[in-house]
Parts: C-alpha cells; sequence; structure tokens
C-alpha cells in the first residue's frame, strides 16, 4: 500500500537463460542468455515482434517446450528459491498450478469442448487442492465470480461454446488462478480479442493483481496493451533483452533504438489522417545463424562498426534503466540519422 513500507519478496530469478531447437536446418537459438528478476505483487512485461523469443521465454519456465526439440543450453529459472531447470516432469506437475500458471492467446484450444466449465474448473482445483467435490464446486463458482463471469451458479453448467470469446478467456484466467500461484503468466492474453473486449481483460488483469497480490508475467506484441498495468517493461529482440526499466522509463524515456521504434509505430490520439505510421525496415536477423553483435544493428539507422562486431554491455540509463547499445558508451559520439560514425 501507498505511504507504508512494505517488503516484497522475489518470486522468480532468471539468469542467463539460453534456449535453443534442434530441427533438420540446424540449431535455432531461439532465447540467448535472458535475465531477469520478478517481485510479489509485480507486474512484468516483456514486448518484442513475433519471434523474437518471449513465448519461449514464457513458456520454458513452464517447461512446456518438447523436449527434444527444445534444449536448455545453460541458465537458471530460480522460482520461489528453487532452480527449476533440472526439475522432473513428474515435480513439474507439481509446480504448475501451484506456484506458477499461464494463461494462453486462445482459450477456445485449451478447454474441453465437450465438457462443461463447472467440470473443467473443479477437475483443474482437484489436482492440487485437498478439497471435496462440493468445496470444489463452491470455489469454482467464486472463481467465476472473481473474473466478474454474471450469473456463475448458472453458467458454470454451460460448456465452451455458450461462452463469447472474451468469457472464455475470463474462464481460462478462472482456471490459471485456482490453484492461488504465486506467479500467473499471460502469454498475448487479448490478441483474439477486439478492442473493446482487450482492455476489460486487462482491466481484470490488474485488478487480479490489487486483491491476490499475483505477480504477472505479460507477453505481448503491442506496447500499448501495457502501458497503464505494466511496472517494469523489458523489451526482447532477437533473443535477448535489449532494455528493461520502468514502465515510465520505457514509454518517456526510451534509450535503445529498437524501443524506439516500436514506440513510433504505435497510433496516437493526437495523429490526424494524413500521419503515417512508422514501419522499421528490414528484417530480423535469422536465428539459426545469429549475429556476433546488435541484432538490430542491419535495421538501425545509428549502426557504427563495432555493432556488428561485438554485442552492447548492458549500460544504466537510470536507476532502474538499463539498455544494451553502444550509442551509450561514454566515448560514443553524438548519434547522427543514417552512416557509420
Amino acid at each position: 500500500m501507498k505511504g507504508m513500507d512494505v517488503r516484497m519478496s522475489k518470486v522468480l530469478e532468471v539468469n542467463n537463460l539460453q534456449v535453443s531447437f534442434d530441427t533438420y536446418a540446424g540449431e535455432v537459438q531461439a532465447v540467448r542468455g535472458v535475465s531477469f528478476e520478478l517481485e510479489e505483487g509485480e507486474v512484468l512485461a516483456i514486448v518484442g515482434e513475433s519471434g523474437c523469443g518471449k513465448s519461449v521465454t514464457a513458456q520454458t519456465i513452464m517447461k512446456l517446450n518438447p523436449m527434444p526439440p527444445a534444449r536448455i543450453k545453460d541458465g537458471e529459472i530460480i522460482l520461489n528459491d528453487k532452480d527449476i531447470v533440472q526439475a522432473t516432469e513428474k515435480e513439474m506437475r507439481q509446480i504448475r498450478g501451484n506456484d506458477v500458471s499461464m494463461i494462453f492467446q486462445d482459450p477456445m484450444t485449451c478447454l474441453n469442448p465437450t465438457m462443461q466449465i463447472g467440470k473443467q474448473l473443479v477437475e483443474a482445483i482437484k489436482n492440487h487442492r485437498k478439497l471435496s467435490k462440493d468445496e470444489a464446486m463452491e470455489e469454482a463458482i467464486r472463481l467465476l465470480k472473481l473474473v466478474n463471469i454474471p450469473n456463475p451458479e448458472q453458467r458454470i453448467k454451460q460448456y465452451p461454446h455458450e461462452f463469447s470469446g472474451g468469457m472464455r478467456q475470463r474462464v481460462m484466467i478462472a482456471m490459471a488462478l485456482s490453484c492461488e500461484p504465486k506467479l500467473l503468466i499471460a502469454d498475448e492474453p487479448t490478441t483474439a480479442l477486439d478492442v473493446t473486449i482487450q482492455a476489460q481483460i486487462m482491466d481484470l488483469l490488474q485488478e487480479i493483481k490489487e486483491k491476490t497480490n499475483t505477480a504477472i508475467i505479460l507477453i505481448t506484441h503491442d506496447l500499448g496493451v501495457v502501458a497503464s498495468m505494466a511496472d517494469r517493461v523489458a523489451v526482447m529482440y532477437a533473443g535477448k533483452v535489449v532494455e528493461t526499466g520502468t514502465s515510465k522509463d520505457i514509454f518517456y524515456n526510451p534509450s535503445h533504438p529498437y524501443t524506439k521504434a516500436l514506440l513510433k509505430s504505435l497510433p496516437s490520439t493526437d495523429m490526424d489522417r494524413s500521419t503515417r505510421l512508422v514501419s522499421i525496415p528490414g528484417t530480423p536477423p535469422d536465428l539459426l545463424n545469429p549475429p556476433v553483435g546488435c541484432g538490430f544493428a542491419s535495421r538501425c539507422e545509428h549502426c557504427m562498426k563495432i555493432c556488428h562486431e561485438v554485442y552492447p554491455y548492458q549500460f544504466d540509463v537510470d536507476e532502474k534503466h538499463v539498455s544494451a547499445c553502444w550509442l551509450l558508451h561514454d566515448d560514443c559520439p553524438s548519434p547522427k540519422v543514417g552512416g557509420e560514425k
């Protein structure tokens, strides 16, 4: 609460995570040394273009990527003081739901179309909590109320096809919360929904965070979605985190050229009809053969020779704001648009 000295406990710490996929074409280095941490009740948004590694990172925390072809090459995932990289599948079945839960992009692919919503919720609750069938049903109704589904006593008897897309996503959120996890991962939870429902789902996640103090990782390609909700933002590109800071830092003082380009591509309320959105030229690098230097170098208007040769350090921009860009080096001249310097 504001004005009180509340000590926050660390829920998750990811250190130098490296994940590859072994394919017929070779090794795809999807995640290349990602590090971040998350405290109780905090919202961390991981943003970036499709293919940057954000969903692979999230699914690796749950250990949902099939192994093989996926392979954790290096790194630690410390969840509630335990490194789960070496956890067995039996151990992970206890960790999933109890310690960490996930909301996926498309709820219709995650809900059983032949089972009533209530039975699916009760099954999820009874798998992890020692409750009778009646107690589990009462808990399921409570969870549907928590996610603002009207008439839960009646709707719990309905099937997934009788719910709208937004309502199905609310059911998925209720299911994810059913075991009272300390960490909730929302992987593109609003992608399949229209704009109005997107706002409602984001408001709901914010409301749940305030009620339960659950830590949330929000995976999205849309910076606009996280503007009002995220405490911190990690920007990913080509399998690496290129900039991390508070939401205010990222939106009002971005320092990495990729973050700036993402923000320029967002529409704003003060645009007139003649204003064109800015697109990022070029394409992301091939992670079958990732670049030695900065992955964004070939698309960056401020690119220098060193950008192609050495990956930049993490430079401190502010107290909780870091960015991996050579433009922040003390010896770097003032950037000029285009060309080598």
